[in-house]
């Protein structure tokens, strides 16, 4: 029995052997395949092979290639949160796999293009310092300098940018580099222009406010003295009016005075009349008795019509004094 369990036990090695041969040599065409896809940019077609590689236990050294690829695939199809979540697994399962140089660079680049910069430049940052001379380094360098750029970071980037030239002058990147150290400069007069338009803007608009300040406030004032002049007018209206009936009133007042001296006069002319008819009939005593009295009425109406006369002209003197007291 013994020697028939060890002649068994041999071909089940034996077959086991040609077995998993058989199944490398499959794992090793599924990966050639998925590999020639991906060269012809059909990424597609390649991602399920590399994904049946990665989950196939028998595949050997040939799983961790199958993930490896899936995750290539996925960036260059940009499905990119697939692709982060594949880097991340393969980083996690293959620590020490000889590929994972390519993908630390790789999670990087998905960073960049999800638009996560400040991530970006850190991965690439430990990309750099991990593997100083790995063959991404130039790319990496140039990649941060991208990030920073895109952050308004000119002075780093425009840093990044010159090393990719100088440090790195045989790299294919160097060409962009000196295109974007051009970029560099003109946005950085740009954004000099635009601080200027932007204060001239401002200047602008504050000459503006003040001018249409100072417009409301001569409107204001211009107001002020229309209403003024107009409560001006209107009181020099009013008080020449009142000027005007007054010196009406005043005229009247002489016009009758004037009336009243006139009639005075009369009379006196009459009384001298008749005192020089008395003085001719000196003869009667009656007559010389009345001379008398018309000499006595006479002077009496001389007295009345020297304090009429001073009167009047007191009286004219209030009036005009009230007069000039009203024009001022």
């Amino acid at each position: 029995m013994k020697p028939q369990r060890a002649v068994f036990g041999a071909l089940v090695l034996v077959l086991g052997g040609a077995l998993a041969a058989a199944q490398t040599a499959g794992s090793l065409d599924v990966l050639k395949r998925g590999i020639q896809l991906f060269a012809e940019g059909r990424y597609a077609e390649a991602q399920p092979l590399f994904d049946t590689l990665s989950r196939d236990t028998a595949a050997g050294t040939y799983r961790s290639e199958g993930a490896y690829w899936s995750a290539q695939c996925l960036v260059a199809e940009g499905r990119l949160d697939d692709a982060a979540t594949a880097i991340d697994a393969f980083l996690k399962a293959y620590p020490g796999h000889g590929r994972l140089e390519e993908l630390v660079y790789q999670r990087g680049r998905v960073h960049h293009l999800k638009g996560q910069y400040e991530e970006a430049v850190q991965v690439f940052a430990s990309y750099i310092a991990t593997y100083p001379d790995g063959d991404n380094v130039p790319a990496a360098v140039f990649w941060s300098a991208e990030g920073l750029y895109a952050l308004g970071k000119l002075d780093e980037a425009e840093r990044l940018y010159t090393l990719v030239t100088d440090g790195y002058a045989a790299s294919v990147k160097a060409e962009a580099a000196r295109y974007r150290l051009s970029l560099v400069q003109f946005k950085r007069r740009e954004d000099e222009l635009l601080t200027l338009l932007k204060w001239s803007h401002e200047e602008s608009l504050r000459i503006i406010e003040e001018f249409q300040r100072r417009e409301k406030a001569y409107e204001q004032a211009l107001a002020v003295y229309q209403k003024r002049y107009g409560e001006i007018k209107t009181g020099t209206l009013e008080t020449q009016s009142g000027l005007e009936e007054e010196i009406a009133a005043l005229k009247s007042s002489m016009d009758d005075l004037a009336k009243r001296l006139q009639e005075k006069d009369d009379m006196v002319a009459q009384l001298e009349s008749s005192l020089a008819a008395a003085r001719q009939s000196a003869d009667s005593a009656e007559q010389l008795s009345g001379s008398v009295a018309a000499a006595g009425a006479e002077a009496e109406l001389l007295a009345m019509k020297e304090r009429t006369l001073a009167l009047i002209e007191l009286y004219l003197q209030i009036l005009l004094g009230e007069a000039s007291e009203a024009s001022e």
